[in-house]
């Protein structure tokens, strides 16, 4: 089939919500095919606010590739995409951060095929939505983010990561300074104090003993996002390329380690 459908309610207002994750084929007779389908779906279902999101495989406009050589039919393509888009009164959301979502291996090429379009309903109940192009990591595609507006949940809360445990000296270092904090007040309010002493030191372990793959990977990730930028305005020359490459090669095999170090 070539999409996921997710169904969902806003409990805030009741809205009944449709999520359609997209992954589109490479031939356009089938991609046709998928937007027929996508609107027969949403023919049959009433009362919903509809998001189309994912890899619909077509851009809308001519710069939305950079390495591509664009031919007859692909702007016989844009054409079609817009034209399916502006027919069903299907509205995108305006774009935040990267100008591309897909780049090839050697990132000699990048496109704009991944998207999010809403109909009027969904519009209507978000109505200053964006999308988000965020870092690929070490993926073809980039991470898209749907967002109306920033919330502010208070506090975070106190978290815990089983995989500590496995480190030696961890369970005396938590006895030690869980015994050194001086809980005030009644025993609630000593126990949430002691509670917010030990998030801090627990912080603090995690970088300086146990995260520094984390930051490993981190700093890879922030230079791999540095020449990704920087190929956006020129093209990279085969020594940046290479270090690419290698910084990909290191984030994967830090992903196993910590992928071992959690199970």
């Amino acid at each position: 089939m070539g999409f996921i459908v997710e169904y969902g309610q806003y409990l805030r207002s009741n809205l009944k919500c449709t999520i359609v994750n997209v992954y589109a084929m490479c031939n356009m007779k089938d991609i046709v095919a998928l937007w027929e389908d996508l609107l027969a779906l949403k023919s049959a279902t009433l009362n919903l606010a509809w998001c189309f999101v994912g890899d619909f495989n077509v851009v809308r406009r001519s710069y939305d590739r950079k390495g591509v050589r664009v031919c007859g039919s692909q702007k016989s393509e844009i054409f079609g995409f817009n034209n399916f888009i502006d027919r069903n009164l299907l509205v995108e959301f305006p774009v935040v951060g990267k100008k591309y979502a897909w780049y090839k291996s050697n990132v000699s090429a990048k496109i704009r095929i991944d998207r999010v379009l809403v109909f009027d309903d969904w519009l209507q109940q978000w109505p200053m939505g964006k999308q988000y192009i965020l870092s690929r990591e070490i993926s073809d595609h980039c991470v898209i983010v749907v967002k109306s507006s920033v919330k502010d949940w208070g506090p975070k809360p106190f978290r815990f990561i089983d995989v500590w445990l496995m480190e030696p000296g961890f369970k005396d270092m938590v006895r030690d300074n869980w015994n050194s904090y001086s809980g005030k007040g009644n025993s609630i309010y000593a126990f949430k104090g002691k509670l917010k002493s030990l998030k801090v030191d627990l912080k603090v372990w995690n970088r300086d003993v146990f995260g520094h793959l984390e930051s490993e990977k981190k700093n890879c990730l922030m230079e791999i996002e540095e020449l990704d930028v920087k190929d956006e305005g020129d093209a990279l020359p085969e020594s940046l390329r290479t270090r690419r490459l290698v910084l990909i090669n290191r984030v994967e095999e830090i992903n196993k380690k910590l992928e071992s170090m959690f199970r």
